[in-house]
């Protein structure tokens, strides 16, 4: 019990620490970049989707509350004043007192019947249906978290897309301007003959036509990733972080036992059989009796309160029904149920891990060999001798030397989001 009330603890805590720092450290309206830690901060602050699954926890948390209220007695205080004219006994509804009056001599219609009194009932004996109602609450709770880190983990992942999207599109703009100025340079140094006005016109006009296209995929992308970090679209984003090939270490084996550990669906998977489970036990539990020991003290009389009741009574209730067989039927199906569930999202996290597996594999290696072809590429570059090319040469070379540059920016995009895609699939940072 401990254990668990430190986990919510340190969970509030945490939301609590990360909105926090990021309150501190970034605002749309502030001039320095966004890093990426502070652009997911941003969205699971914002994230309508988390916030809904944040109030499910906290639904689940006073339903915890709630449950364990049933362990202590159920104390009512009552009071009331009864005008009355009786031909024959009466009693008073339960929700009035239930008070027994009978005809008086003398009774006159201004006359009151008074009472107040207190009265209390505990349960000492359900069955198992108490302790199973505090159980379920708290397997909904956790329930209710699973599905708030799954939430959670998927804003993460998006965030990461939306951001090295937009990054690697800077970048590309960057390697673009250093290309374009390398070539209308180099273009206007040598004379022109009537052919090659034609050429370094086309060329320049294509310069344009290009910057203005990467200026419209970097409008877009930043209308993403706003939208990822839910903030006002007229916004405009810059933001800064690691753009370099980092390879890492990955065994699938291990990853795959990570993911059984840590995927939240499997999880909530997990809590939902624990909830299956007693719901199958309240359902037996309501074969077994309820043992009570109610008491009450009352002040009572005509126009007073002077007689005295008091009373003490255990009691013993055997509820009898006739759907005792088909609803414990029911709960079994439903169990039976979340373990094929739980099966197929066990199936399904392997898949998931070993195609994300994959895939960073391919674009590790992938990523690799563009940037050896990259640096190859630049330094002979640097080695030639421009002036005794032609103009279409030169445009040709730079051409290449541009796209490689891009599928090089590319490559590296690949790798990070293939990387947040494998943590995505195994439910926890693989660094």
């Amino acid at each position: 019990m401990k254990k668990f009330l430190f986990c919510l603890l340190t969970l509030a805590l945490t939301l609590s620490t990360f909105a926090q720092q990021y309150r501190i450290k970034y605002t749309t309206d502030d001039k320095d970049p966004l890093s990426l830690e502070n652009a997911i901060r941003l969205a699971i602050e914002n994230n309508y989707q988390l916030l809904l699954t944040e109030q499910d926890v906290i639904i689940a948390e006073q339903k915890v509350k709630e449950a364990k209220f049933l362990y202590l007695p159920r104390i009512s205080l009552n009071a009331g004043a009864t005008a009355y004219n009786l031909d024959y006994p009466t009693i008073i509804p339960e929700s009035l007192g239930m008070r027994f009056i009978t005809q008086e001599e003398g009774h006159e219609n201004k006359d009151l019947f008074l009472g107040a009194g207190v009265s209390a009932i505990q349960y000492l004996y359900t069955g198992g249906r108490t302790s199973s109602t505090v159980s379920l609450a708290k397997a909904t709770l956790k329930e209710a978290l699973s599905r708030y880190e799954a939430v959670k983990s998927k804003t993460i992942y998006d965030v990461k897309e939306a951001f090295f999207n937009l990054l690697f599109l800077q970048k590309k703009q960057e390697l673009f301007k250093e290309t374009s100025n390398k070539i209308s340079k180099t273009l206007n140094k040598k004379n022109n003959k009537a052919w090659e006005n034609i050429l370094v016109k086309s060329e320049l006009a294509k310069i344009k036509s290009n910057q203005n296209f990467i200026n419209e995929e970097i409008k877009n992308a930043n209308l993403n990733l706003l939208k990822s970090l839910n903030k006002e679209l007229n916004n405009t984003l810059v933001i800064q972080g690691d753009f370099e090939l980092t390879p890492v270490e990955i065994d699938l084996k291990k990853l795959s036992v990570w993911a059984m550990e840590f995927r939240p669906e499997l999880k909530s998977a997990l809590y939902k059989l624990e909830m299956d489970n007693i719901s199958v036990n309240l359902s037996l539990a309501r074969r077994y009796p309820d043992i009570m020991l109610g008491a009450s003290y009352e002040r009572l009389g005509l126009n007073n309160i002077k007689d005295e009741n008091m009373q003490l009574t255990l009691a013993l209730k055997l509820p009898l029904g006739y759907d005792y067989a088909s609803q414990l039927k029911q709960k079994r199906a439903e169990q039976r149920q979340t373990i094929l569930k739980q099966a197929e999202i066990e199936d399904q996290i392997r898949i998931e891990v070993s195609q994300a597996y994959n895939k960073l594999v391919f674009w590790q290696e992938e990523a690799q060999n563009r940037q050896k072809t990259w640096e190859d590429l630049s330094r002979d570059i640097l080695n030639l001798n421009l002036n005794e090319m032609s103009k279409e040469e030169i445009v040709k070379v730079y051409d290449y030397y541009y796209k490689a540059g891009v599928e090089y920016l590319d490559g590296i995009r690949q790798h990070k989001l293939a990387i947040a895609g494998l943590e995505l699939a195994v439910g926890q940072d693989i660094r």
